[in-house]
This record gives structure tokens, C-alpha cells and sequence, in this order.
């Protein structure tokens, strides 16, 4: 018979012959066969596939356009050109290197960001949420190279 103090342990469970939390009883440790383990690999995975589906339809259907026009880098190339008050692009040149490293989950969210930056930027003296979500409303808002298709347009 082993001795042990009282109240002593390793971190695997008790020292004593006793079976510790960790070790597997032996009704649990069986083994499944290989058809029953391909089996439920694919059962895993067509529930995986039908959450992947049913979800994003359910949460609102097909995607919705983005109701900011333009594309991404002419937003980021407006919004450079008013932060820093210019339209010269090669002065604005780093900003938008920085803007274009920048990542969002879809390029609709990108130029939402960048629209609201140049809100933000627009209304600084009142600066309130509410006016500049009435900015962002205001599908007539946009700088000159999102309005001209480009820089040079």
C-alpha cells in the first residue's frame, strides 16, 4: 500500500490510488470504428453548411447595395484632401497610403467610415452626433473625386 500525507497532490488529481478528475472511466474510453467517425465528420459539416447558408439569409437576404456612391479610394483621397486642405494628391500622398493599409469588413463599411470622417470634418463647429448623421444621410455629400469618378475626371 502506498502512503501518502493528507491533502497532498499533484496537478494531474489526488496522489492516492484513487482515479483523478483527468483520467478517462472505463466505460467512456471505446474507441469509434472509422465508418462512425467519417460519419460524423460529415454531419459536423453539412450543419456547418447550412448554418453558413440559412444564417446570412435570415439575417437579412441577398446583400444590399451600398448607398455610399464611388469607390473606396476616391472617399479616402477626398478625405485626405480635407483634412489637410488641399487638392494637391501628392501632397495628400501619405494620408492616402495610410487609408488604403486601413482594413473594413466590406468596401460598403470603408466608405461609410471615410464619408463620416468627412462629416465629422465638415461640421466641426457643430460637432453632434445628430448633425453628422444628417450629413450622412445627405446623399448629395461627397467630395469632388467621388463626384468626378476620379482625380483627374
Amino acid at each position: 500500500m502506498k502512503r501518502t500525507r493528507p491533502g497532498l497532490s499533484s496537478h494531474w488529481g489526488p496522489v492516492s490510488g484513487t482515479r483523478g478528475a483527468c483520467e478517462r472511466s472505463p466505460s467512456r474510453g471505446r474507441r469509434l470504428s472509422t465508418r462512425q467517425t467519417v460519419t460524423r465528420a460529415f454531419g459536423v459539416a453539412a450543419a456547418a453548411s447550412i448554418f453558413l447558408v440559412c444564417v446570412p439569409a435570415a439575417a437579412g437576404g441577398l446583400p444590399r447595395e451600398c448607398t455610399v456612391p464611388g469607390e473606396v479610394i476616391q472617399w479616402v483621397a477626398d478625405y485626405c484632401m480635407l483634412k489637410m486642405q488641399t487638392d494637391d494628391e501628392i501632397a495628400v500622398s501619405d494620408c492616402i497610403d495610410d487609408g488604403r493599409r486601413r482594413s473594413f469588413s466590406t468596401e460598403c463599411a470603408a466608405k461609410v467610415h471615410y464619408k463620416r470622417a468627412m462629416c465629422a470634418l465638415s461640421t466641426e463647429g457643430e460637432a453632434s452626433a445628430m448633425a453628422i448623421e444628417k450629413c450622412l444621410a445627405d446623399p448629395a455629400f461627397m467630395g469632388r473625386t467621388v463626384r468626378q469618378g476620379g482625380v483627374g475626371g
